[in-house]
């Protein structure tokens, strides 16, 4: 059992400091900075924001099906390298060109480029080793960067919007220099692949990802179609004041954190398949219990049970992922799985929208089915 003490390599560290980074940037950015100056201020309006959003959802989709491509024919360096210089200067582009909306556009479409390859140079070097410590790493600081990116960009256009603002290019130079520091990334092939090549390869890699497709999907629909009807939910269906909806949404982030690791750790003793299986059902048996709940004592204990729920699942599911994956396709590989990721990710708030025009109850039971139908599933598919 000692060799499976905590114990965080020092360039895989740098490595999960850059992805923080980065996702604070894209937080702070996308989810406050564009919605908040749109319903407060007078340089853009809100169906630029939805628009601008919604790019930034597809380009991030379509590069992480071309990254790990990119990054065995370049080299994972200069890809990363790109992908940076491309954050940098969206970011940088906006306020010189007086906050333009085809410039805002521009730069979150560039942003969901230059957001993923970190992502799948992460999930690659987490696919060895201590697979469920590693995931568990990684989106402990995944949700660190984004609730952090959330609430200190909130926070600080409070006190001084420039300033929110131009801290945003600084924190992506750091993460540049905080991947430099994450040593030397050699790509498993070398090479100027044919388009030929890369259309079979492609069709290889969903052959032998066809059990884990489905799931990948399913979750990010799930999970995206209580983005945009959770306020009304929580405001209208439980009758809970916005406070107390703060107070729901900081008591579910901190108790998924604090769990994150330790969870992950755990996935190391045990079959990972059978702790996402439970993880998967518990979510959606809560979840549904929130939509017949009529006490406020009950709702806190269901959000803080489904916290819970989410920290079995997530590493634990990557974890299982990643023991489909041959090493020589691990770029490639992340990279389309990643793809379908952002696929049901753009797919889940539209699905979502519409049900809740029926009633915002009805999106949270289907959402909630959807997860008890794929702990099924992958309890019946060996």
């Amino acid at each position: 059992m000692t060799q499976k003490r905590l114990k965080i390599d020092k360039k895989f560290f740098f490595l999960l400091i850059s992805l923080m980074l980065v996702e604070y940037v894209r937080a702070a950015f996308i989810i406050s900075y564009l919605p908040v100056q749109a319903a407060v201020g007078t340089q853009f309006n809100l169906a630029l924001v939805g628009l601008a959003i919604s790019l930034h959802y597809i380009s991030d989709a379509f590069s992480n099906f071309q990254a790990g491509f990119l990054m065995n024919r370049f080299g994972i360096k200069k890809i990363i390298s790109v992908s940076f210089t491309l954050i940098f200067l969206s970011l940088i582009v906006v306020p010189l060109f007086q906050f333009n909306g085809f410039v805002i556009i521009l730069a979150s479409i560039l942003l969901g480029f230059g957001a993923c390859p970190i992502w799948i140079v992460l999930l690659a070097k987490a696919s060895s080793g201590s697979r469920g410590t590693n995931m568990g790493l990684i989106y402990f600081y995944w949700l660190l960067g984004m609730a952090s990116g959330v609430i200190v960009m909130n926070y600080l256009m409070n006190i001084n919007l420039s300033v929110s603002y131009w801290l945003l290019p600084v924190f992506v130079v750091l993460a540049f220099f905080s991947f430099r520091l994450s040593g030397d990334h050699q790509a498993l092939e070398n090479t100027k692949q044919p388009f030929k090549e890369m259309f079979k390869k492609t069709l290889s890699i969903l052959k032998k990802s066809r059990i884990i497709l489905p799931g990948t999907l399913m979750q990010s629909i799930s999970l995206g179609m209580l983005i945009p009807i959770l306020p009304t939910f929580v405001l209208q269906h439980l009758e809970l004041s916005y406070n107390q909806y703060t107070l729901l949404l900081i008591i579910a982030g901190l108790t998924a954190g604090l769990l994150m690791m330790p969870v992950g750790r755990l996935i190391d003793y045990f079959s990972p398949r059978l702790l996402f299986i439970a993880g998967f059902m518990w979510f959606g048996f809560t979840l549904i219990s929130t939509a017949f709940s009529t006490s406020i004592v009950a709702i806190y204990i269901l959000v803080v049970s489904m916290a819970i729920a989410y920290t079995f699942f997530l590493p634990a599911w990557n974890s299982f992922v990643a023991t489909k994956i041959t090493k020589e396709d691990q770029n490639v590989s992340w990279g389309i799985i990643s793809s379908f990721q952002g696929v049901g990710t753009m797919l889940g708030p539209i699905v979502g929208s519409l049900l809740a025009s029926f009633n915002a109850s009805i999106t949270v039971i289907i959402s909630a089915s959807l997860f008890i139908l794929m702990g099924m599933l992958y309890l019946i598919v060996k």
